[in-house]
């Protein structure tokens, strides 16, 4: 009798739960297709430091954590890593290492800096990381643990798929479904079948059962199911996201299933471990520094020279020197950018007639510069739910849409009404929206029932093989030509959102917060825009990943309709006089929505805008389409298979991407992004950050207490750190944190996608969204947070939030800040603020003697 059956049964039960909510820990979240958000697939590891964090990212799932050795030498041989940006992170890094006297080696004299650079340059590559968590089947026999994934890939896609032929047993749970189909797979050996017949009723006791059986000892139990849950963490992280969603299934469930194979696989194995390939030994310090002399071509080194240098190269292990290369990655981009915004005079314009106010999405930073070229234009950023956090109805009385980011919940239910000289076009778009919805879903049925495919190929074939020609052939007549087939069955009918739900006192509460944020209080022009976006593509899995993530991947055009009712309206104006905010009478605020695949821009609400306005209305949407088309050009320099240069041209490249239902790359979306700026605008107007930056506007002298602050720091930039870690881990690890090519890919219901027909669901971003053929086109760097704001105030808020302190003091994003324009940039530390070492001179050219 062992000492686990001496516990009582609830006593083990309740541990394991315990056991697996903690192994659980270290999955990303998984969000569905339909409002998919951008996560860190690492958010499990924050409380790590970044580098400790990718090293144990590296034992569990064998992937590296940065761009391999090779791309970073790549990196410098073009100028994106210096010379300079080595020597900074090494000593950032190894400080002691610059008061090391110079070494004298076989008639040439050299910094310790200098030769661990060489190192870095020229040294043994460092190995690739491997698995080091791994579980029973993965010691004693690979293929067994690799069917063990088959069939979990195989029954969980069976439950979350929403195919015609449904998972038997489904409404009783997922674990109760496959121990009822299970024993029936053919595909399994029949001494396997056998065993899995014997499994418990209860998914807590078949775990256990198995978890004995394989011998895992109670204290070792959490690693194991860690080392289960990293086979497939595509599935096992959407299992945790569906757990509390009442849909059957949860972690216990699904690791009960996979435990129950492995010792049903297991049962009769001889128990020897499987022969695995030997790791290479590294190299020894002194081997490398041998090696340097080589590649340098010293031949006449003294032992004692050899000595010397490897003394210095032991302060560097080779595992070190990625982290080294990825800070001196990151330092080139960030030292350059606070140099050009220390450097940087913002010009002085004239009051301006139009305020613009878009999300800080990365997209709209070149929306704003080219509009603000055609002048007159003032524009701020915030987050795209524009803080209204609302539950929307829409028209045609679909599900509610959760229009607000996923770490706050909605707080007012907003429903769109017809216009009161609308009605009849409303039962018109609502009865012609419904046909069509019932038409397509009566032929996706046929589709997938057992025989009516033959006969819809015979009725509707004929038509159907002309009609995806075309699609491919000229996707842009298909697309116009469907969406005036649209516009007849079912026209647009105008419309009203009903904002009564939120008391006068909430409305006045949320414009004062919102224009005071934002530094936009007095100096009111004739219109204010809200401009929310959205993005439309054709046949893409991905398309909330291009929506707004601050609306819960979706589009934000309800958003800024309702924040621009709530301001236009009488009451909430005279209230905020009440608080020194008087927008004055010839001030109207609008909503548009940014098509950030088309790059063009609608005015929303077009028959709310009083005739008053009409003229600075048609200037505001000739300015819009100009500085779109200017946008559109700038975009299609970086699109694959974009050669359109002309504005105009561009525009309708663009345009025909979009309804292209064969291309991949409709649009970057927030590829490059690296930076977020806090700060007035002023910073950074007429500065080109080729969208690389989310900008949110932020006037400290508006912002005492420093709620503004904490808001910010603590929701817009944790969301913007989450799409920075998915693009950057994307990049770095695809076949892992990501989602492999698009070309491959198939749809799993609305939980996401696999490649080919069986397989993990994939995490993270498709290539697609971040590379072209073989070469990347996001740049993997943490992100950069700079503000202009009081220290003190800066401190202040960190102090008060745990998510701050571990974002900024264990690396996961750099947070540099200076309170006045006049001043120089500081670094945050844990030991305090540092000066940004932004001065010191760029290098141009390499140091030819340690290349040559």
């Amino acid at each position: 009798m062992t000492e686990s059956t001496l516990i009582p049964p609830d006593h083990r039960r309740a541990r394991l739960r315990s056991d697996i909510r903690l192994a659980g820990r270290l999955l990303p979240t998984h969000y569905p297709l339909g409002t998919f958000i951008a996560v860190n697939p690492l958010a499990g590891l924050q409380t790590m430091p970044f580098e400790q964090a990718i090293r144990r990212a590296g034992d569990l799932y064998g992937t590296l954590g940065t761009l391999p050795e090779s791309t970073f030498r790549s990196l410098y041989r073009q100028g994106r890593i210096t010379d300079t940006d080595l020597d900074s992170a090494l000593i950032r890094r190894y400080p002691i290492l610059a008061d090391e006297p110079d070494l004298r080696l076989a008639e040439r004299t050299f910094t310790a800096i200098e030769l661990l650079r060489a190192d870095l340059l020229f040294g043994h590559i460092s190995p690739d990381p491997i698995r080091r968590s791994r579980i029973r089947a993965e010691q004693l026999a690979p293929h067994v643990a690799d069917n063990i994934d088959a069939h979990a890939a195989k029954w969980s896609a069976a439950f979350f798929g929403q195919a015609s032929w449904p998972m038997p047993g489904r409404e009783l749970g997922f674990y109760a479904a496959w121990r009822t189909l299970a024993p029936g797979d053919r595909s399994l050996p029949r001494t396997a079948r056998k065993a899995l017949r014997a499994v418990a009723e209860r998914s807590d006791d078949a775990a256990l059962e198995a978890l004995d059986a394989l011998g895992v000892a109670d204290d070792a139990r959490i690693t194991y199911l860690q080392a289960h849950l990293t086979r497939l963490p595509g599935w096992a992280a959407h299992v945790q996201w569906s757990a509390d969603r009442g849909v059957g299934i949860d972690l216990l469930q699904y690791l009960a299933m996979r435990l129950s194979y492995e010792a049903a696989l297991l049962r009769h194995h001889s128990g020897h471990s499987a022969k695995t390939s030997p790791q290479p030994t590294p190299p020894t310090a002194r081997e490398r520094a041998e090696h340097l002399l080589r590649v340098w071509g010293v031949t006449e080194a003294t032992d004692g020279d050899v000595t010397t240098a490897a003394r210095i190269l032991a302060a560097v292990p080779i595992p070190a020197r990625l982290m080294l290369w990825q800070n001196a990655f990151e330092s080139h981009y960030h030292d350059q950018l606070l140099s050009d915004l220390e450097a940087h005079r913002p010009p002085t314009d004239p009051p301006a007639h139009t305020h613009l106010v878009t999300c800080i999405d990365t997209r709209s930073e070149g929306l704003r510069r080219h509009l603000e070229a055609c002048r007159g234009y003032q524009t701020f950023g915030f987050a795209g739910f524009f803080a209204v956090a609302i539950r929307f109805t829409d028209l045609l009385n679909g599900a509610p849409a959760d229009l607000c980011p996923v770490l706050i919940s909605p707080s007012h239910d907003i429903t769109e009404q017809p216009a009161p000289h609308a009605h009849g076009t409303a039962v018109r778009q609502v009865t012609g929206t419904g046909n069509l919805a019932g038409a397509e879903s009566a032929f996706h049925s046929a589709k997938e029932s057992v025989a009516a495919p033959f006969a819809l190929a015979e009725a509707a074939g004929w038509i159907a093989a002309p009609l995806a020609a075309a699609k491919t052939l000229a996707p842009a007549a298909v697309g116009n030509l469907r969406r005036r087939l649209r516009d007849a069955i079912a026209p647009p009918a105008e419309s009203l959102l009903n904002v009564n739900a939120m008391s006068l006192a909430e409305r006045v509460l949320f414009a004062q917060v919102t224009l005071t944020t934002i530094g936009l209080t007095r100096d009111f022009g004739r219109l204010i825009v809200l401009c929310a976006h959205h993005s439309t593509t054709e046949n893409n899995p991905y398309q909330a990943s291009l929506d707004c993530g601050a609306c819960g991947g979706q589009g934000g055009g309800p958003n800024a309709r309702t924040a621009a009712r709530i301001l236009n309206q009488t009451e909430v104006r005279d209230e905020l006089r009440s608080a020194g905010i008087d927008i004055s009478e010839h001030t109207h605020v609008l909503a548009a929505l940014h098509d950030t695949a088309t790059d063009r821009i609608t005015i929303l609400d077009a028959h709310l805008i009083p005739t008053s306005h009409s003229a600075d209305v048609d200037r505001l949407r000739a300015d819009l389409g100009r500085a779109g088309r200017a946008l559109a050009a700038e975009r299609c320099a970086t699109l694959p298979g974009a050669k359109t240069t002309s504005p105009r041209a561009a525009a309708r490249h663009v345009l025909r991407r979009a309804v292209d239902w064969a291309q991949v790359y409709p649009e970057w979306a927030l590829a490059g992004n690296a930076a977020f700026v806090i700060a007035p605008r002023e910073l950074t107007r007429d500065v080109d950050l080729q969208r690389r930056t989310f900008l949110h506007s932020y006037d400290a002298t508006l912002d005492a207490d420093g709620t503004a602050l904490e808001t910010i720091l603590t929701a817009p930039l944790v969301v913007a750190q989450w799409i920075n870690c998915q693009y950057y881990f994307s990049a770095v690890a695809p076949d892992v944190f990501g989602a492999g090519t698009k070309t491959v890919h198939n749809v799993v219901g609305n939980a996401g996608v696999i490649a080919g027909h069986v397989g993990d669901l994939r995490l993270g971003l498709p290539w697609q969204s971040v590379g072209h053929r073989d070469r990347l086109v996001h740049e993997p760097q943490r992100l950069l947070a700079i503000v202009q704001a009081p220290l003190e105030r800066i401190d202040a808020v960190i102090d008060r939030n745990t998510i701050l302190q571990q974002m900024f003091g264990n690396d996961w994003v750099f947070l540099a800040a200076r309170e006045h324009p006049t001043e120089p940039w500081q670094r945050w530390t844990r030991d305090g603020w540092q000066l940004w070492p932004q001065s010191r001179c760029r290098e141009t050219v390499h140091n030819k003697e340690m290349i040559s």
